[in-house]
């Protein structure tokens, strides 16, 4: 992946990145199935790739960043079958003053396999990087994406688990 990134077809900071895979029986649960765990495993390499494709990956390390996952809301719709091929996607959808909001999508068999959207944020040595300085150091200054109703509740259900 980190190869095929490195020399891929570069994508933007608000474009979609996709990736392809097999499902090996090393991925497999009890079911005979893809287990869960491997779904997110799938979703942080897709997440990478994408920063790496869009030059983000590059400038934020060089600035001494991190990305840290705060959330992930997981809506499983299909089993992803042993051998079978499917695809993850990876694409930033909004962001507010603390955290980037991205959405997956696996695909198997023309069929949405699951749908995630995750909420990540980057620290440094001092904290948390604001979202508008880590635009700033991407190297992005576009419009910032409709913050939807489905991202607000998805904050709002985050909120209400904290323990």
């Amino acid at each position: 992946m980190l190869i095929a990134a490195r020399f891929g077809a570069r994508r933007g900071v608000l474009e979609e990145g996709v990736l392809a895979f097999r499902c090996w029986p090393s991925d497999l649960d009890m079911n005979m199935h893809m287990t869960n765990s491997r779904y997110a495993s799938f979703m942080d390499l897709a997440r990478v790739s994408l920063m790496i494709r869009n030059g983000g990956w590059q400038r934020i390390r060089a600035a001494g960043l991190y990305p840290v996952l705060g959330s992930a809301s997981t809506r499983f719709r299909r089993p992803i079958k042993p051998f079978q091929k499917f695809t993850v996607s990876a694409r930033v959808v909004s962001w507010d003053d603390r955290w980037i909001y991205m959405e997956h999508k696996m695909n198997a068999g023309g069929d949405l396999a699951a749908y995630c959207l995750v909420k990540t944020t980057f620290l440094s040595k001092e904290g948390r990087v604001p979202t508008d300085k880590l635009m700033a150091i991407i190297g992005y200054s576009g419009p910032k994406p409709e913050f939807t109703d489905a991202l607000a509740k998805k904050d709002a259900l985050d909120g209400a688990l904290r323990a």
